[in-house]
């Protein structure tokens, strides 16, 4: 886990209220891990001498393309998923082309390399992006953790302007979050068998502005 600061410290109006006085600070909470999955994003396309064939002979590369990646996602077709298609008279040409592409989540990142071996050895089928990610699970723990980091920052920022001996108080928190993203995080399947496609930790990163009351 590491802490990013962004401290800002405002004394609204400057005024104090029976006896209150107050303290706006806002700081940050960044928690890092290694993703548990990855997305896939893939085109594949068929040829032929009419629109029917062509759209046949993708039918069958798609066939074989589903069978290949069923045993990478525990044999859930439902993280397969058409992004677009098309069907096309190829130009200057007699031909027709289909086109489609898709995206695979797959669960488990450990699975990704041997499906990117495997599938460049599927005939006109093509690797256009590979992208790691967090899970659900894994960002709902990071939010947790940058959360708690970033109260904690901002609370002891608070007491250090109050003073040692002053009680504060939590009056309003506002919360903000983005994500932290290494580079690279994706790369070119290429022909390679264990390509390498992800160098690093992506991260969850919580922000808070809040408005303390001390004495």
């Amino acid at each position: 886990m590491a802490l990013v600061l962004v401290i800002a410290v405002l004394f609204p109006q400057g005024i104090e209220s029976q006896g209150l006085k107050y303290i706006t600070v806002t700081a940050s909470g960044t928690s890092y891990s290694y993703p548990q999955s990855a997305a896939l994003y893939v085109t594949l396309n068929a040829t032929g001498s009419d629109a029917a064939i062509a759209t046949s002979n993708l039918s069958l590369t798609l066939s074989q393309f589903n069978y290949t990646v069923a045993k990478y996602i525990g044999g859930n077709s439902s993280r397969i998923s058409t992004q677009s298609y098309y069907l096309q008279k190829v130009w200057n040409s007699s031909k027709y082309e289909a086109v489609e592409e898709v995206s695979i989540s797959v669960p488990q990142i450990q699975n990704v390399s041997p499906l990117l071996g495997t599938l460049s050895l599927i005939q006109n089928v093509y690797i256009d992006q590979v992208s790691s990610m967090l899970t659900s699970q894994q960002v709902s723990q990071l939010t947790q953790s940058a959360l708690g980091a970033a109260m904690q920052n901002a609370t002891a920022q608070a007491q250090a302007v109050a003073g040692a001996n002053s009680t504060i108080i939590v009056k309003n928190v506002t919360i903000s979050r983005s994500y932290v993203y290494p580079f690279p995080t994706a790369a070119a399947a290429g022909s390679s068998q264990n390509p390498i496609f992800f160098n690093g930790r992506e991260g969850v990163e919580e922000q808070v502005t809040v408005l303390f009351s001390y004495t």
